[in-house]
């Protein structure tokens, strides 16, 4: 289920949807956007769609709100594609697993029970393309 205000995409191949990503605008002391679900059909996985879909997001994002845009992620295919230098325009902010959280809230209450606790994951942060360049 996705959250109220979340902006949704696709990518579409021959009047067909093969990818989908879902963006959510955090408003708390620091505001910024990040990726709430990123999917590829399974045919089309591995093949730099759900990367391209990524970019593309990322970089519309940035561009028109000058807003930080981050992606928090498991997925070994994207993880391994950033932290090798394929891909520039991203930097790890966060490496490891999912933070306890501070006392006793329904989101914290979550996070100690769930799964994702015991898998590794990664932060990233999308780097504009002009400020790349500038580099």
């Amino acid at each position: 289920m996705l959250g109220a205000g979340v902006r949704c995409y696709t990518a579409v191949y021959q009047n067909k949807p093969i990818a989908f990503i879902a963006v959510a605008h955090i408003k708390m002391k620091s505001r910024y956007f990040r990726v709430s679900r990123l999917v590829v059909l399974p045919d089309y996985q591995g093949l730099g769609v759900g990367k391209r879909l990524l970019n593309f997001i990322a970089e519309l994002y940035t561009s028109q709100t000058k807003m930080p845009f981050y992606i928090l992620t498991s997925n070994p295919q994207i993880i391994r594609g950033i932290t090798q230098g394929i891909t520039p325009t991203w930097k790890v902010t966060r490496f490891g697993h999912a933070s306890k959280g501070k006392g006793s809230t329904k989101i914290n209450d979550g996070i100690r029970s769930s799964l994702s606790r015991n898998r590794l994951t990664v932060s990233l942060q999308y780097l504009q393309t002009a400020n790349i360049s500038k580099k």
